[in-house]
């Protein structure tokens, strides 16, 4: 009898320490479920919040998730209520990598930024600086591939009254200096370039862009030297090391893990198949990520196919005076445009002036300079010339129409009908950076990247298209096809 007492008393005292306990706790339970529901009903306005926020606020550097998304689709997006200053660009405006890129590929943007140098090496640490800080603008602004051109150097030709004398051997050694002197200037600007890139931007950015270089093969196996096949005897290739130390070198230079982009430029060489199976087998090892090459013939290019070399790209030239290289068919391999505004033709530089004669003896020249290098036009008389001005009227009067009716400038348009041609096609599109320092001296604030942004805001009409396809002579019927201008049966050609 007095255990069980003890037994019901110890039952009573332990409910009465449980209620005590749960009405102790109570307060905090309601108190965390008040806490939880004032925080529920706060997320809503938090994330309505951080949607709502200014593009300008969700740029590479903030909202990284939502970078380099692609569209399942190669059409080019076309959003009128696009930021014209930073943030991603839409979906659509970045090229599918390649399968064989791997897995952590980078899908570069449609619009290559090429970045022109200053001519002078010896220039101050101020201009670099300028230079990245406008980089670093880009990335913000979504543009994520980018490539170092080469320097606009002006190299005198102290003997150029004497060439009818000399030989092609004193011919060739001129040409062997000159394009030295342009690989070194290159180089420098790429150290200086990327090295302060590096140093002040964050590596996870720095991963989410796409640096091209230009592969560099030693002048000697470069091209065929017209004069010099005695004086200089067959050149072994070496199994590849003369490119293993070209991709060295531009590793050091660029400061990368490995090199996502190398442009193989062709130059009338034998050796481009020995060229493109070292860099093949250089990046089975993981030192490149993608190959691509320059001015390939279709012919070329594909042989290259056909020996199981996958090329990412192909870069030509090509705007709306320089149509030759769009009606090739470049068999399935995307064309990189270059020059697709005739080096500043298809802008507004030459907007007010209607007639030939009324350009200055020095915008002769330099439009003269333009039509060669950039639009790939010969004039060598100044009929031809007159007659090249005019059908470049006939296109910047269109150009200009155009750029009225749908708001946006006159380079906007040349560069979205590039764009349209053919949708699975990329552009580069040369910039200073404001490396030239024109802010600094009054001029205009540097705005390329909002420029650029501007190409995903419209879209041509079909109408449009044509007529501007018709003004630049471009046949849009199925791509011609160009027989082999190689001989491929030469001993040279693998060695």
């Amino acid at each position: 009898m007095a255990r069980s007492s003890s037994v019901i008393i110890a039952k009573c005292s332990l409910v009465i320490l449980v209620s005590s306990m749960i009405q102790i706790s109570c307060p905090a339970f309601v108190n965390h479920h008040l806490l939880t529901a004032r925080m529920a009903c706060h997320r809503p306005c938090l994330r309505t919040r951080f949607r709502s926020q200014k593009s300008s606020e969700s740029t590479f550097w903030i909202a990284i998730d939502r970078k380099n998304q692609t569209s399942p689709s190669d059409s080019i997006p076309a959003t009128p209520n696009l930021d014209r200053e930073t943030g991603p660009l839409p979906p659509g405006a970045y090229r599918h990598p390649n399968s064989d890129d791997g897995t952590y590929a980078i899908a570069p943007c449609r619009i290559t930024v090429g970045i022109r140098p200053p001519s002078n090496s010896d220039v101050g640490e101020v201009v670099w600086i300028e230079g990245v800080k406008n980089c670093q603008n880009f990335i913000d602004s979504g543009f994520n591939t980018f490539r170092v051109n080469d320097c606009d150097m002006k190299l005198e030709n102290r003997r150029r009254r004497n060439i009818g004398r000399r030989s092609c051997l004193s011919i060739a050694l001129e040409q062997m200096q000159q394009r030295t002197m342009k690989t070194e200037a290159r180089h420098e600007a790429e150290e200086n370039f990327y090295s302060k890139l590096r140093h002040c931007t964050p590596l996870s950015i720095l991963r989410s862009c796409h640096f091209m270089v230009n592969m560099d093969i030693p002048f000697i196996l470069s091209e065929d030297i017209r004069g010099m096949e005695s004086e200089i005897p067959s050149v072994s290739f070496g199994n590849g090391w003369m490119v293993r130390e070209s991709v060295s070198s531009a590793l050091l230079r660029t400061k990368g893990e490995c090199l996502d982009s190398v442009v193989l430029e062709y130059r009338n060489n034998p050796y481009c198949l020995d060229v493109i199976d070292a860099l093949f087998e250089i990046k089975r090892e993981g030192l490149i990520r993608s190959i691509s090459t320059k001015n390939f013939p279709p012919s070329l290019l594909r042989t290259c196919l056909e020996c199981g070399f996958d090329v990412s790209s192909n870069d030509v030239f090509g705007n709306l005076m320089n149509t030759n290289n769009l009606q090739f068919d470049n068999l399935g391999v995307s064309r990189l445009v270059s020059a697709p505004l005739g080096g500043g033709l298809f802008t507004n530089r030459y907007y007010e002036i209607k007639k030939w004669e009324q350009l200055s003896p020095s915008g002769k020249k330099i439009f003269h300079t333009l039509l060669d290098s950039c639009c790939k036009v010969q004039t060598t008389s100044e009929f031809d010339r007159s007659q090249a001005w005019q059908r470049y009227r006939a296109i910047v009067d269109i150009l200009t129409d155009l750029s009225f009716r749908y708001q946006v400038s006159v380079e906007s348009i040349a560069l979205r009908w590039l764009l349209q041609l053919n949708e699975g096609e990329s552009i580069s599109v040369g910039t200073s950076m404001g490396m030239d320092m024109r802010e600094e001296q009054g001029g205009k604030k540097f705005s390329r990247q909002r420029d650029l942004r501007q190409v995903f805001t419209f879209s041509l009409e079909e109408y449009d298209m044509k007529q501007l396809c018709k003004v630049s002579d471009l046949d849009l019927r199925s791509g011609i096809t160009v027989e082999n201008q190689i001989d491929f049966t030469s001993r040279r050609l693998w060695m």
